[in-house]
C-alpha cells in the first residue's frame, strides 16, 4: 500500500533524477521562477523577513531594505535548487564547485591527531559546505543534524552524504558520537547560528546588538574533550560557484573567558552578514524567545 511518505518520497526520487540530467542554466531558470512565486505569489514568511531586517538594520531605509529582502529570496531559490542538484553531483562536479581555499588550518589538527568542531551558519550554500568537509579535508566528517520527518527520504539522505565520506549523525544522539572510538580523527560540523530549543541550557549573547540564544553545545564539547573550534566561511563567487575559508577560533582556551568561543563565532558572522546579508536565512525567527532576566 503506497503511503503519504512513499508517495512523496518517491517525488522527490523523481525530482532528483530529472535533477541530474538536467544542467545547470536550466535549473537556474527554474530557480527565478521558484523566486517569483516565493516573493510575489506566496509570500513565503515575508513577515518575518522584513521583521528580522528591520531589527538588525533599523538605520537603513524601506528602499534598501526591499533590495536585501529581494536578493534574499533569489538566494534562497538558488539553494533549494541547489540543494537537490547536489544529490545529483559527482564528487567531480562538486570540487569544480565549491572550492576549499585553505584547508590546512584544518588539516593541521589531522596531522597532530586531533578532531576538531566545524561551525557553519545558514548562509550561502551551507548544503555543499557540508559536503565539501568530506571531499577536501582529511578529516572525518560527522555533521550534527535533525533526522527528516520523512525516514524514507532521511535513510536516503545519509546514504547520499556517506558517498563522499560524511557521516549524519542525529542531534539526539550527540554526546554518545563524542565518546565513541574512532579509528580517525572527526570533523564535527554544527550549524550553530540556529535556536536552540532548550533555553534553560542556551548561551545569551549580544548579535546585532540584540540578546539571542545560541546553542550550548560547541562550546560545551570543545572544553570538554580539548577540541580546537574553526568556522567555515561560505562566500558565493558567482552563481553555482562558491569557496571556503576556514578560520581558526580557539587556538589557546586558557585565554578564552566563560561563552567566549560562542561570542567569537558570533562576532564573525556579524561581520559577514553585515558585507553581504541577503545571503543569510532570514526567513527563521532568530530572535523568538526573550533574553532570562
Amino acid at each position: 500500500m503506497m503511503t503519504k511518505e512513499k508517495i512523496n518520497f518517491y517525488f522527490i526520487l523523481i525530482l532528483i533524477g530529472i535533477m541530474r540530467i538536467t544542467p545547470f542554466f536550466i535549473i537556474y531558470f527554474v530557480s527565478d521562477i521558484l523566486y517569483i512565486i516565493f516573493y510575489y505569489l506566496i509570500s513565503y514568511r515575508k513577515k518575518t523577513v522584513y521583521d528580522n531586517l528591520q531589527k538588525v538594520f533599523p538605520n537603513k531605509s524601506k528602499g534598501d531594505i526591499n533590495k536585501i529582502a529581494k536578493k534574499f529570496y533569489k538566494n534562497l531559490a538558488d539553494i533549494i535548487i541547489e540543494g537537490f542538484k547536489g544529490f545529483a553531483m559527482t564528487e567531480k562536479q562538486m570540487l569544480n564547485r565549491f572550492i576549499a581555499l585553505n584547508p590546512e588550518v584544518a588539516n593541521k589538527y589531522f596531522d597532530q591527531g586531533k578532531d576538531i568542531i566545524i561551525l557553519g551558519s545558514h548562509y550561502a550554500n551551507w548544503e555543499w559546505g557540508a559536503v565539501a568537509c568530506g571531499t577536501q579535508f582529511k578529516h572525518k566528517t560527522a555533521v550534527l543534524y535533525k533526522p527528516l520527518k520523512n525516514k524514507m527520504f532521511d535513510n536516503y539522505v545519509r546514504n547520499k552524504r556517506a558517498r563522499f565520506g560524511v557521516d549524519l549523525v542525529p542531534i539526539t544522539n550527540t554526546r554518545d558520537y563524542f565518546i565513541l572510538t574512532k579509528k580517525q580523527a572527526v570533523a564535527y560540523v554544527m550549524l550553530a547560528d540556529q535556536s536552540p530549543s532548550n533555553q534553560k541550557k542556551a548561551i545569551w549573547v549580544d548579535f546585532f546588538k540584540h540578546k539571542t540564544a545560541f546553542l550550548h553545545g560547541p562550546e560545551r564539547y570543545a572544553k570538554m574533550f580539548n577540541i580546537p573550534i574553526v568556522y567555515f566561511d561560505v562566500q558565493r563567487v558567482k552563481r553555482g560557484f562558491y569557496t571556503l575559508n576556514v578560520i581558526d577560533i580557539s587556538k589557546d582556551y586558557t585565554s578564552i573567558q566563560k561563552d567566549g568561543l560562542t561570542k567569537i563565532f558570533v562576532s564573525i558572522i556579524e561581520k559577514i552578514i553585515q558585507k553581504k546579508p541577503e545571503d543569510w536565512l532570514w526567513s527563521h525567527k532568530r530572535w523568538k524567545y526573550k533574553s532570562p532576566s
